[in-house]
């Protein structure tokens, strides 16, 4: 009697340590996953992407860039869209912008001004705050193409914050804001809007460097919303044409090929099926 309970003891023991065994391994699992992912982009993309010791803060010539390091939920979280997004660009197309590495974290702040990113020109670092607007998981995509394109920008003629190309594509007397910086207590600056003629949104207007930037993010997250408004915006229809050809310019994999590419998308597809945006808002970005 004694030896037969013994057995089940031993057994059941047994049983309880390979479940544990089980559910520590598919806990390691799903840690070790996100790090698989991004170790895969960075070896494509010849970057470093930083994730479990990243230093701050970063003293830059306009302010030093802090931040925290992002737990291991939400970079899990985070993780499949960023790979999901960054690796739509040709290796060329990131080469070209002289990226250097990429740091997710949490809480970023620039300036002492919170930020869902940041460029960081003089150190060829895009830092992205996994966390901030995980809400809305479209803003998430829009955001990291955005402070993308101020690379690329940037890059492209050493001058980000002047295009008189661009400019002239404007309506006669219309004149930018003072920067997207200046726009955080605006609720509905990034929301797309049919208000501002040339323009996909308020934010748009706060700079010719944000202009370019949203236009870029919109094309990539759902290239169909601005492909319906510029049916009936002239305006906006060049300053697409004008884009398409800087990205063309500055890379030569950037061309017809990869725009079709984008179009095709499934997010994409399902606004264009549906006859409107796919987000029902954004927050703000600088």
């Amino acid at each position: 009697m004694f030896i037969h309970k013994s057995r089940q003891l031993i057994i059941s023991l047994s049983v309880a340590v390979l479940v544990l065994l089980a559910g520590t391994t598919a806990a390691a699992q799903r840690v070790t996953a996100p790090a698989d992912d991004l170790a895969d982009v960075a070896k494509t993309y010849q970057i470093e992407i930083v994730t479990v010791a990243p230093v701050f803060p970063v003293p830059t010539d306009y302010g030093a860039i802090d931040g925290q390091r992002a737990e291991p939920k939400q970079l899990e979280n985070y993780t499949p869209l960023f790979r999901a997004e960054f690796t739509l660009y040709p290796t060329s197309f990131v080469k070209r912008s002289q990226l250097k590495r990429v740091v997710l974290c949490t809480e970023l702040y620039f300036a002492g001004q919170r930020r869902n990113a940041v460029p960081d020109f003089a150190h060829d670092t895009l830092y992205l705050d996994v966390a901030r607007g995980a809400y809305d998981r479209t803003y998430l995509r829009k955001v990291m193409h955005h402070e993308f394109f101020h690379i690329i920008d940037y890059r492209d003629d050493g001058e980000l914050y002047s295009d008189e190309r661009w400019s002239a594509l404007n309506a006669p007397g219309f004149k930018y804001g003072t920067g997207g910086r200046n726009a955080q207590g605006q609720p509905t600056t990034s929301l797309p809007t049919d208000q501002f003629p040339g323009f996909l949104n308020h934010y748009s207007t706060t700079g010719v460097e944000e202009d370019k930037a949203e236009l870029f993010a919109f094309l990539m997250v759902d290239y169909w919303f601005v492909q319906e408004r510029i049916k009936r915006d002239g305006v906006l229809g060049q300053k697409v044409k004008m884009l398409k050809d800087l990205l063309k310019s500055f890379c030569a994999d950037m061309n017809d090929e990869l725009w079709n590419k984008i179009s095709k998308r499934p997010q994409s597809l399902a606004a264009r099926a549906g006859g409107g945006y796919i987000a029902g808002s954004f927050p703000k970005i600088v």
